[in-house]
């Protein structure tokens, strides 16, 4: 089987930065680079332990020891938590939008490639969850990207002809990513009647299959019969017409 406008075969390990390029500059790297590296670690390890415990079961000291950092140095490069948490927010919303921009100008996608890629970036989709579970206005801005974000690479599917051009492309925009998204919210009963969700350790791969399946179906073919449904919807409105005119 193959799957069209999905992930990406986008390696977790691509957005990471060798371990071995600490701080102290031991990895022979300039000064400049050695602080970016320190930056990324610190970013990744926010956003791994985020998606495991939560934004406030996590404090400034654990994300450190995770980067293998020190708290004073995650103060220096994002001011303070909050500041981190919006340094992650923007990295999680680029990965995505390159996930799904690399997936739009790959055109398909083999079965075996679909789980590589929802297993490499698990650690994003973790994340996701939990910031809509929190909500509130860092979310909110979170959102915004995302939904700006899908207006780019949905665009670029059109002009290669692999989706339908829209009479609202922002609204289509905003409903495709809450429904999208709700499915990380009901992970649980995503788990309970599909044998899989998207925020599991080692989702199984015919499970996830069963759920691809079932998405590019509803995506690509109408959910209404188009013709009864526009018969019904006439018969509505000859319906209300006399009601109207009798006002």
């Amino acid at each position: 089987m193959v799957y069209r406008y999905g992930a990406t075969r986008t390696g977790r390990d691509r957005f990471r930065v060798d371990s071995a390029h600490r701080e102290n500059g031991t990895s022979g790297a300039s000064g400049q680079e050695t602080q970016e590296s320190a930056r990324q670690r610190i970013i990744c390890a926010a956003i791994d332990l985020y998606g495991e415990h939560g934004f406030d079961g996590v404090t400034v000291k654990t994300i450190a020891q995770r980067a293998g950092a020190s708290a004073p140095l995650v103060i220096h490069h994002f001011g303070s938590k909050a500041g981190l948490r919006t340094a992650c927010d923007r990295y999680v919303a680029e990965q995505f939008s390159r996930v799904k921009t690399e997936s739009v100008r790959r055109g398909s996608m083999p079965r075996n490639v679909a789980h590589e890629a929802v297993m490499a970036n698990r650690h994003l989709v973790k994340y996701l969850m939990r910031a809509f579970v929190a909500g509130g206005p860092e979310v909110d801005l979170l959102f915004d990207q995302l939904v700006e974000d899908s207006l780019v690479y949905t665009a670029e599917a059109e002009e290669i002809g692999l989706v339908y051009p829209s009479r609202n492309p922002r609204h289509r925009a905003v409903v495709l990513l809450l429904q999208s998204f709700g499915g990380l919210v009901l992970h649980r009963h995503m788990e309970r009647h599909l044998g899989m969700s998207l925020v599991q350790e080692d989702p199984d791969p015919e499970g996830l299959d069963a759920y691809m399946a079932t998405l590019m179906e509803l995506y690509t073919r109408p959910l209404f019969n188009a013709e009864a449904y526009s018969e019904l919807l006439g018969a509505e409105q000859a319906e209300q017409a006399p009601e109207s005119s009798a006002l």
